[in-house]
Parts: C-alpha cells; sequence; structure tokens
C-alpha cells in the first residue's frame, strides 16, 4: 500500500468469460493495496492475462461452471468482512465503495448497491420487484422501453431484489444463506439470494451514486443457449419455496 490509503474491509470478486476486452480496465479503476482481488477465468480456451499485483489472487478454472458456484468457491477464499461481487464490464469511480459502506452501520442490512449507468449516462435497472411470469412476459414485449421499478434515484430504496453486476454484501450474511444456490447455472442466483435474505430478516439497499457505469451485453437477448439458460433459471426460481414465500409476503407485488 505505497499510496498511504488505508485498506478496506472488503473482498472484491470478479468472474470473467473472456472479458480480455475490459477486465483489465476495471482492475485499473481498484487501487492497488485498497481491497483483496479474487478473479476467477471462466473459460479455460481464454487467453486472458492480468498484469501482476500484490493484492491479486487469479484462478483460471478447468471447466465451466456456472455464477453461483464460481462466486461462492472465491468467497471461500477470502475473509473479509464485506465481499463485493462485481461484473467484468463495470467501470468504478474513486470513492464508491466509502460511499456504500456506511450504510451497513445498521445490522439488519446485507447488501447494498449504488444506481447503476449505461455508458450513455441512462439508468440502469438495476433494482427490480421481484420476477414474476406476468412481469417476465411483459418486460419480453416491451424491450428495449423497460420503466424503471424504482424510478427516484435521489433516496435510498429497499427494492425486492439488486442485480448480481454490483452486490456489496455482509460476509456474515452471505455464509449464513449459504451464498448462491448452485443449482441456478445461470441468472436469477441474485433474486433468489436477495429473496432468502429478505425472508431471513436482513434487508436490501439500493442507494444513490454517480459513475458506476455497465457495458451490458446482455447474451439472453442475442446468444440461444442464454436465453434457454434464462428461462430455465426463471423456471427453477418460480418453483422455489422462497419464491412462493415472498409472493405469499407481498413485498412490492402488484399482480402475479
Amino acid at each position: 500500500m505505497g499510496s498511504g490509503v488505508a485498506s478496506l474491509p472488503i473482498d472484491i470478486q470478479v468472474v470473467s468469460h473472456g472479458h480480455d476486452d475490459c477486465l483489465p480496465l476495471l482492475l485499473d479503476d481498484i487501487e492497488v493495496g485498497r481491497c483483496n482481488l479474487f478473479v476467477a477465468e471462466n473459460l479455460a480456451s481464454s487467453k486472458l492475462q492480468i498484469s501482476p499485483r500484490a493484492d491479486l489472487h487469479f484462478v483460471r478454472n478447468e471447466s465451466e461452471v456456472g455464477f453461483a458456484e464460481n462466486h461462492n468457491r472465491l468467497a471461500s477464499l477470502g475473509h473479509a468482512e464485506f465481499i463485493a461481487i462485481l461484473n467484468p464490464d463495470l467501470r468504478i469511480p474513486a470513492g464508491v465503495w466509502e460511499g456504500l459502506l456506511p450504510y451497513f452501520d445498521d445490522p439488519g442490512v446485507a447488501v447494498v448497491a449504488p444506481r447503476v449507468y449505461s455508458p450513455r449516462g441512462t439508468v440502469e435497472d438495476n433494482a427490480r420487484f421481484v420476477v414474476t411470469p406476468l412481469r417476465f412476459l411483459r418486460r419480453v414485449m416491451r424491450y428495449p422501453d423497460v420503466t424503471l421499478d424504482y424510478p427516484d434515484i435521489t433516496r435510498p430504496c429497499e427494492p425486492d431484489w439488486v442485480a448480481g453486476l454490483f452486490m456489496l454484501v455482509r460476509r456474515r450474511a452471505f455464509e449464513d444463506l449459504g451464498g448462491f444456490d448452485v443449482g441456478f447455472r445461470l441468472y436469477c442466483e441474485d433474486v433468489d439470494f436477495c429473496i432468502r435474505a429478505w425472508l431471513g430478516g436482513c434487508k436490501i439497499l439500493c442507494v444513490p451514486g454517480e459513475g458506476v457505469t455497465h457495458a451490458a451485453r446482455r447474451a439472453s437477448r442475442s446468444n440461444f443457449t442464454h436465453f434457454l439458460w434464462h428461462l430455465s433459471s426463471m423456471f427453477r426460481l418460480w418453483r422455489s419455496p422462497g419464491w412462493r414465500r415472498f409472493v405469499g409476503w407481498n413485498r412490492g407485488i402488484s399482480e402475479v
């Protein structure tokens, strides 16, 4: 930590799928020594090369595994009080962590996420109502004209769930909940995790913030295999006891 800047109690986790075009940019945004970095390359065929740094633990998978299993594995390697789950295609401004950590002064908070923006400056929909069959169908039919479920970006909100592209999670809560459900190959792990957190008496927050940008690939809209994974995950979610309990609990549900 040659910069003399104090370290933060955060383990940052990133899973790459051949993201050699953007992952180095994200890592450049994170000052050396401020946090511990745990990066997994999920594609054995990837040529990803990362410059060595003292705070980095890099893993190259021999075979592909899903989002949930990748992040559970990375979480088992760290010990910091908080776990930051990040997409590799994010850009993060200096000071973002200092803006998020104070929300954990409330011991009931399990997850905090900032508002996220597209490269064009529009607000991403990373804070959402829980997914129901009707909402899913309406979303597909209206794409790309998707409205925000929580449109007031000037104040913190308590959404049903926040997208796994950026989640700052209290490690104790992550471990108490058993991490992500590895039964989800891809998609809906974040929904399921947040549902279980709410049902367990924890809070999910999405808070105002500037500068976090996400160059989304939206693979499920352009890749048929990803689309099938998305549908499979949706059906798994809708069959889960947690989802049924959450819908019955009626947090943010206006229709099923």
